[in-house]
């Protein structure tokens, strides 16, 4: 206790006199500041167990400190904690930190990370996946209560804090709603994100039923909130120095199968464009995390179409070197989930970037409303697709999570055109990710309009289910794969019959097939 009182006390010295690391990031809330160690046991004393809210989407925006020191206690034996975390989408290395030392019980509503996907899958952990979009009201109606009961604490990061309130730092997710329900806040304040970033973040909290109004977003690049967190100071029990930059955003560099995904899809949307049905101007466009989201990115800037804007989650690398090159006018996210060499990119650049990006609430950007006022053309990743137009995003062999739905349900419903990209085989073939039937649904054939792999487009409008599985089996089939499928559609019309004919029996058999012998094809090829 007493190191602990002599690293406050030093601490407080220093912003006070003004020569701290936090020199002008803390205006007003000065006598707040304190050191880590003291500030978790203040938040934990005398529990055994607490529901966590964190600041951080995709990656970006994490505390940095707290979940350390939580660690750290837990190794030294000073607490003995389980908690129930809460985040706005991704936080891996919060993920990782915590759940190598089992300190997490339950976990809401999406993770990225090895160590807890390895923890759900085994059952050590509870794992709750739901609609991001949707999850800020959730948490505010109480529906977590039952569960988790009243939310104990909320940790975010931030840029800057002053009496008018708290900025975040590289992502907003859920933070607006963890820091209105939880009955305490710590304030991680990094200085190595740039102060400049101020400004950038546009806060409107929707309210909840009755008293929900119409969110007024009529174009991206519209702000209609504050530019910071406004928190009650009687809330905020700590706020320490925290530093590090963001450590997700890696992808690598698209193959031949990325690429020509891309192409395809370049094709159609020109040909839509041609048509008609997409304006010359473009509709704003939402994209997924990943090195395939990032290929597709990078065609559409190669591509020639003009006026390109996002209403999105996240913003990647290619995001602002197409902005860099005139070919993205405004980017309205979430969250920056940046490589290294593209975080420096946008930081060098801020003074630019600045006045073309919002980062806003996932309440906001996954909105249903604003996703269909807008016109949004929802682009995103499929694990697997079956021969009808049911999409799996979650699951291996549907037993096993991978991450979460996400928002890809917010943007597949309310969407203009919804678009799922796929390879149409993985596992050096072994796999096909167009099935019979998929193991697990995400989105149904209702909410998916047209469906890309490197093999060709499939437009699934306005067809009926036997129509599009001849679409889907005769274009996103691999051809190792294309006679099998068209072989069980065929038996399953003739023997069952109906509007969408299914083999009760043999639907799910090529997952078995894989189970059991590593492989999908019927015949195992050399």
């Amino acid at each position: 206790m007493i190191a602990g009182g002599l690293v406050f006390f030093l601490v407080r010295l220093a912003v006070l006199r003004g020569i701290g690391t936090l020199e002008g990031r803390v205006r007003g809330l000065e006598h707040l500041v304190t050191d880590p160690e003291s500030a978790v046991l203040k938040a934990v004393s005398g529990k055994d167990r607490i529901s966590m809210g964190i600041s951080g989407f995709g990656s970006s925006g994490y505390p940095k400190v707290i979940p350390k020191v939580l660690a750290e206690l837990h190794d030294a034996g000073k607490i003995s904690l389980r908690i129930s975390l809460l985040t706005g989408a991704s936080a891996y290395h919060v993920d990782q930190v915590l759940g190598e030392r089992s300190l997490v019980e339950r976990r809401y509503p999406y993770q990225y990370s090895p160590v807890m996907r390895r923890l759900i899958n085994s059952g050590r952990v509870e794992f709750y996946d739901y609609h991001l979009g949707e999850w800020p009201q959730y948490l505010r109606s109480g529906f977590l209560n039952p569960e988790i009961g009243p939310l104990d604490l909320a940790v975010i990061e931030a840029t800057y804090v002053d009496e008018r309130g708290v900025v975040p730092s590289m992502s907003v997710g859920a933070v607006d709603a963890f820091a209105s329900e939880a009955e305490r806040v710590i304030i991680e304040v990094n200085p190595d994100v740039p102060e400049e970033l101020v400004g950038v973040h546009d806060i409107y909290s929707p309210g909840i039923p009755p008293g929900r109004e119409p969110i007024p977003i009529r174009d991206v690049s519209d702000r209609i909130g504050r530019d910071r967190l406004v928190i009650p100071e009687r809330k905020i029990i700590a706020i320490v120095e925290s530093h590090g930059r963001d450590r997700g955003g890696d992808v690598g560099e698209p193959g031949p199968v990325e690429r020509k995904i891309a192409e395809n899809l370049l094709g159609f949307l020109e040909a839509e464009i041609e048509a008609g049905r997409i304006p010359r101007g473009m509709l704003p466009v939402e994209s997924g995390v990943g090195t395939l989201q990032d290929a597709v990115m990078s065609a559409l800037a190669e591509s020639g179409i003009s006026g390109l804007r996002a209403w999105t989650e996240v913003a990647q690398d290619s995001f602002y070197k197409m902005m860099a090159a005139g070919e993205m006018e405004f980017i309205s996210a979430t969250s920056l989930m940046l490589s290294p060499r593209g975080r420096e990119f946008f930081f060098s650049n801020l003074g630019e970037f600045r006045e073309g990006t919002i980062l806003r609430p996932q309440s906001v950007t996954n909105d249903w409303e604003v996703i269909r006022r807008l016109g949004v053309i929802a682009l995103n990743t499929a694990v697997e697709v079956d021969i009808y137009g049911f999409v799996n995003s979650t699951h291996v062999m549907g037993s096993h999570v991978i991450n979460g739905i996400g928002g890809s349900g917010d943007f597949a419903r309310a969407s203009y055109m919804s678009i799922f990209i796929t390879p149409s085989t993985r596992k050096n073939g072994r796999v096909s990710c167009v099935v019979p039937m998929v193991s697990h649904v995400d989105h149904i054939d209702h909410d998916v309009d047209v469906v890309v792999t490197e093999q060709g487009v499939c437009d699934l409008r306005g067809k009926s289910p036997r129509e599009r599985a001849l679409e889907i089996i005769g274009k996103c089939a691999h051809p190792d794969y294309r006679d099998a499928l068209m072989d069980y559609f065929e038996r399953a019309a003739r023997e069952v019959g109906g509007h969408m004919p299914i083999l009760h029996r043999e639907a799910l058999s090529w997952h078995a097939r894989y189970r059991e012998r590593g492989d999908m094809r019927r015949e195992v090829m050399s």
